[in-house]
């Protein structure tokens, strides 16, 4: 299905800049769509979906947004994203196929820089972008001695739109259920981006587990160190690190029900004295800053948009 001609945001002087979704009857891509329904200078121009899982996508007709969102089922984004490159296109992937050694890896508070000057960006999986925010100031002050363990638990809808009967109700009511447990698929770039920031090889478990919400997601991870860190020095080494982090909050015990439609990862660290380990707790809405707002971020950025534009900081609560 594809859909055009879609309402123009107000409140600027400036030509709007057309996007176009690619899978937008998916949580994900649904998500874009609210998103940028109400984002002051990008539109959803270009909606496309398959309907039974066959109807081809129209590249052609994507080609001339100013950028597409790929909300696709993974693995099936590779041939639609390399063809929109080929045909000018700026593209950011929702999907996993380019996150690991391929295009500019969409976390901006790892990277800002480099995604300013992209053409292609490949967002971060929901529990890698909880995983690695919690860790990354440990990891590039170079204070892990690794493995890392790491815990998460997601609402159903980070399984995809798809019935299924781990995902049925009466399969998941009033439980927890782990899955994936040595292979989950945002392991390999969990393992990437932090060895990128200690510029070392860092290995890590990571044990995910579906609760019966429908979104938000939390990751514990349990870090030893090389060297002890008292509280003090903790906590200054998160707030140097994202002083200046409009979707970081810091502090407090971070409760993923709270920030439902915001896009904010809420982290924090606790020294124990007791081992001399860390605890790290990462929360987010899967939908959003694990995906869906993240990927606005992103092309906020690439577009030369205001980063925070048409995103909240704020969850819905109660």
């Amino acid at each position: 299905m594809q859909y055009a001609n879609l309402p123009t945001p107000m409140g600027t002087d400036q030509r709007p800049l057309a996007a176009g979704i690619v899978g937008a009857s998916g949580y994900a891509g649904q998500e874009l769509a609210r998103i940028l329904a109400g984002h002051p200078q990008i539109r959803p121009a270009v909606l496309q979906a398959r309907s039974d899982g066959f109807d081809p996508i129209d590249a052609a007709g994507l080609a001339d947004c100013d950028v597409v969102f790929l909300a696709l089922p993974h693995g099936e984004s590779r041939a639609l994203g390399e063809e929109l490159l080929e045909r000018g296109a700026q593209v950011v992937d929702l999907g996993s196929d380019f996150r690991v050694d391929g295009w500019a890896y969409g976390l901006p508070e790892l990277g800002r820089e480099e995604l300013r000057v992209a053409r292609a960006i490949a967002n971060p999986g929901c529990y890698a972008t909880a995983a690695i925010l919690g860790l990354a100031p440990l990891a590039a002050a170079g204070l892990i001695d690794g493995p890392v363990h790491l815990d998460g638990k997601s609402g159903v809808t980070g399984a995809g739109r798809t019935p299924s009967e781990k995902t049925h109700l009466p399969e998941i009511h009033g439980g927890i259920t782990p899955y994936a447990v040595t292979g989950h698929r945002h392991l390999a770039e969990i393992e990437q981006e932090l060895s990128r920031l200690g510029d070392a090889e860092l290995r890590a478990t990571f044990v995910p587990h579906l609760l019966p919400t429908s979104r938000g997601l939390l990751v514990t991870g349990h870090v030893r160190l090389v060297e002890r860190l008292d509280q003090a020095d903790l906590d200054d080494l998160y707030a140097t690190r994202f002083a200046d982090e409009p979707f970081v909050r810091l502090g407090g015990h971070p409760a993923p029900q709270r920030l439902a439609g915001s896009n904010v990862c809420w982290v924090s660290a606790w020294a124990d004295e007791r081992t001399g380990a860390v605890l790290v707790e990462s929360a987010l809405d899967n939908l959003v800053k694990g995906a869906a707002g993240q990927a606005v971020q992103n092309a906020n950025i690439m577009l030369g948009v205001e980063e925070t534009a048409g995103l909240a900081t704020q969850g819905l609560w109660p």
